[in-house]
């Protein structure tokens, strides 16, 4: 299909596929007005998508690229994820240097740091994945074929689950379409600027990239949506059934890609 294309033609039409789906991801949870209760179940369903990607694609993917490389894919895990937490000390002493102790602990300004942190960590995630997408590329293109699929649905969920996150804080509809315009176009241009690094580069030990994404999307996952996911306490076993619901649902698409 991408026979004697040029690489950088084929990476600008992944970038716009990926462009488009992310869109569409965005504008899902903001195409009707959605109360609190509801917004929380939301996010309850897309932690569920978070850690069926985590547990059933990038943590499988990554063990497989390092090819018995263990200890180096737990390193960099642990770099990634301490990235972001690293980040998130950072976004809650900001916020807590600004704000009085009394507001900061009002839950519309804890659902701005959730969001920040989410958006901070998810970033690092995006542009991570705009690289391995590079990477896969200058593999051969059926491997990037696999890649652009793996990555458009990680950028839906994380795109639906950071718009859904930003409709829980009070920032401005303008505001917040910015951050996700931001968002949106991060794997496409950290694909489009690494593209000439990685062919300088040569052989690239794919799963490095691989493991920082998987921590970041475990700090994002595990700490960041699951509490919000459950915040509304009487709604905790509704949330339960949906996070269980994202995580099959991503574990049935997992199954049936290794079929096909």
């Amino acid at each position: 299909m991408f026979e004697d294309m040029d690489p950088y033609l084929i990476l600008l039409i992944f970038a716009i596929l990926i462009l488009v789906v992310s869109t569409i991801g965005a504008l899902i949870p903001r195409m009707t007005k959605l109360n609190m209760r509801q917004v929380h179940l939301m996010v309850a369903l897309s932690a569920g998508i978070f850690l069926g990607i985590l547990f059933f694609m990038l943590l499988p993917e990554t063990f497989r690229e390092a090819q018995g490389n263990e200890t180096g894919v737990v390193i960099w895990i642990v770099a990634g994820f301490l990235t972001v937490l690293l980040i998130d000390a950072i976004v809650k002493r900001r916020h807590m240097d600004v704000c009085p102790c009394e507001e900061c602990n009002d839950s519309d300004h804890t659902h701005e740091i959730t969001s920040f942190t989410a958006f901070a960590g998810l970033a690092i995630h995006a542009a991570v994945d705009g690289v391995v997408l590079s990477i896969a590329l200058s593999a051969g293109e059926d491997i990037a074929l696999v890649a652009l699929l793996g990555i458009s649905m990680h950028k839906f969920a994380d795109v639906f689950a950071l718009s859904s996150i930003f409709s829980l804080t009070k920032l401005e509809r303008k505001n917040i379409l910015i951050f996700l315009a931001v968002f949106i176009l991060i794997t496409p241009v950290a694909a489009l600027i690494s593209m000439p690094i990685v062919h300088a580069l040569g052989d690239l030990e794919m799963f490095i990239p691989l493991a920082i994404a998987t921590g970041t999307f475990m700090y994002v996952g595990i700490y960041s949506l699951l509490p919000e996911a459950f915040h509304e306490h009487h709604d905790s076993l509704i949330s339960f059934v949906l996070v269980v619901i994202g995580i099959l649902a991503i574990a049935i698409l997992s199954v049936m890609g290794d079929l096909t």
